[in-house]
């Protein structure tokens, strides 16, 4: 028989019989009595982990996730672990160390052997310390900055390359220790959430950063020496050409992970010190292609709405690069997709598949060109056309055409605004009567980071900041914004995630009238918000007063 916690703490002479009979009173329902004794001041942790040793009669541990192989904790699916109040610690021989509640949970313990092939070993954990440990071992980002700090200790240390190094055998053996190192860098990069790589040659490491959250984050070094060896093992796996290194190249590369097709598209270009390589990550499996899981608001969905529900014209998608345009542009199609409309587009690149639209790469060595496309597809009886961007004179006369001609036509362009999607096509040869005929909408975005929940803390914002952004004393008074701070869980930068705010402008009513009588962006500026546009400055600095970002944020995407 088990025995109690309470009369472990009265034998061992930490506790009184009054002391425990007090705090079993006054203990409320949702919480163990070993935590209440602990927040009471009753007894410390180290006492409470040792009694629990003594009543489950196993070893107690304090968890530090930090010195946790993240390969461990990847034994069990983040599910399980937390349903069950369980984590790997360590293997060693054919054991597996697992942290558990109540390690007399013979059931979970039996599924965990059946799972991993090894042996469990059960220790005792505290509840607060376990899920707090739980939650750091189950951060992706953190994982990954673990696995590629760990491959790089033990992977470099195996290597002894010469001067030919970029060898067939060396860089398509699967085993061989600089292709584990690759793959672990585009795997850490899947595990981090990021959406680019940066492999860059510098002296005396090439040096490799992921773009997270939109921004770079240096990850590891490599040796300069083993540098040719890394980029001819990528340019290998992506099908280029790894003799060639004074020329541009373009490659794709398909991994599986863990039963996930993930996608990189690879760009290479030389540059003084050698070549320097970008992967873009397309990770179909992760994508949402959905405007209201995008976080769009109700009042801009409407907005939105009434836009591509008119069946014909040309709705503009704007932003700078990176503001998730493309994105957008998928989730509005997904929107309109539907077995009565013949949908076709032409991308450069093809980024992601999307079932039941008709995707063209496009290729201008064999006349597919977004113009020349442009005029094929015309004569494919389609109700939307999307074109990846208009560039050029002969792009934006085409795609005008086909929206006065009854097809509903999307596309981008790098306008800083909403408004100033008009002053663009004008600068591109369109005159204003075809544009406000042709013209239905535009949209600007930008992407915010957002907050890390685990360490924002209010703050009086700079005052200089609150002058720049017009804040008023009263908007002062009434909310409460916050700052970043950074953690381990955010990996000190502050924010984790992001979060899009737009600017919709409907050409309609007196904004088509000023479109067609040739008036300057600041009056079509204003005439939108009149009916009803949300300016960025304004999006971004509602999701301040929410706490979802801070002002610094909003200042550098939407005014710097």
């Amino acid at each position: 028989m088990v025995a109690r916690l309470g009369d472990i703490l009265i034998d061992e002479g930490i506790l009184s019989d009054a002391e425990l009979s007090k705090g079993m009173r006054d203990k409320p329902r949702h919480i163990m009595l070993g935590d209440w004794l602990i927040q009471s001041g009753h007894i410390t942790r180290p006492q409470l982990g040792q009694a629990l040793s003594r009543q489950f009669e196993v070893p107690y541990e304090e968890i530090d996730v930090s010195a946790i192989n993240p390969q461990v904790i990847r034994l069990l699916p983040e599910k399980l672990v937390r349903a069950r109040k369980i984590l790997p610690l360590a293997i060693v021989k054919r054991s597996l160390r697992l942290a558990m509640l109540a390690p007399d949970d013979i059931e979970t313990i039996a599924e965990v052997e059946l799972m991993t092939g090894y042996s469990v070993e059960p220790v005792i954990a505290q509840e607060a310390e376990l899920m707090q440990a739980i939650d750091r071992g189950y951060d992706g980002r953190s994982i990954a900055r673990q696995t590629i700090v760990d491959m790089k200790l033990e992977e470099l240390s195996k290597l002894d390359l010469t001067e030919d190094i970029i060898d067939a055998d060396l860089v398509e053996d699967e085993e061989a220790p600089v292709v584990r190192l690759v793959h672990g860098i585009l795997e850490g990069a899947h595990d981090a959430g990021a959406s680019d790589i940066h492999l860059e040659p510098h002296q005396p490491e090439m040096r490799v950063r992921y773009r997270v959250d939109g921004e770079l984050q240096q990850i590891m070094t490599i040796p300069v020496h083993i540098e040719p060896a890394v980029v001819a093992r990528i340019k290998v796996m992506a099908e280029m050409n790894t003799t060639e290194t004074r020329r541009a190249q373009d490659g794709h590369i398909s991994l599986t992970e863990n039963a996930k097709r993930i996608n990189f598209r690879v760009s290479s270009i030389p540059t003084v010190g050698g070549e320097k390589l970008v992967l873009r990550l397309l990770d179909e499996g992760s994508k949402t292609f959905s405007l209201e899981q995008l976080g769009i608001s109700a009042h801009d969905m409407a907005r939105l709405q009434t836009i591509i529900d008119r069946p014909h014209g040309m709705f503009i998608v704007t932003g700078p690069t990176g503001s998730g345009k493309t994105t957008t542009l998928y989730a509005v199609l997904s929107l309109l997709n539907a077995v009565q409309r013949n949908i076709v587009t032409v991308e450069d690149p093809v980024e992601y598949r999307l079932p039941g639209i008709n995707q063209i790469q496009n290729n201008n060595e064999f006349g597919l060109g977004f113009a020349n496309a442009l005029k094929y597809i015309m004569r494919q009886d389609p109700d939307v056309i999307m074109v990846g961007e208009i560039r050029d004179q002969e792009t934006a006369t085409v795609a005008v055409q086909a929206a006065l001609t009854g097809h509903l036509l999307i596309s981008t362009l790098h306008t800083n605004d909403a408004p100033s999607a008009v002053t663009r096509l004008n600068d591109l040869g369109i005159d204003h009567f075809k544009l406000a005929g042709a013209m239905v909408g535009s949209i600007a975005q930008r992407l915010l980071r957002k907050l890390c929940p685990h360490c924002k803390v209010a703050g009086q914002p700079n005052a200089e900041l609150v002058a720049r952004l017009r804040i008023s004393q009263e908007d002062l008074a009434n909310h409460t914004y916050y700052r970043a701070v950074g953690c381990k869980k955010c990996l000190n930068t502050g924010y984790s995630g992001r979060i899009p705010i737009f600017e919709i402008m409907s050409v309609s009513g007196q904004v088509m009238s000023a479109v067609e009588r040739g008036q300057p962006v600041s009056k079509i500026r204003e005439l939108a918000i009149e009916e009803g546009m949300t300016e960025l400055l304004q999006g971004g600095l509602h999701q301040a007063r929410l706490g979802v970002t801070t002002l610094d944020e909003v200042y550098f995407k939407t005014m710097s």
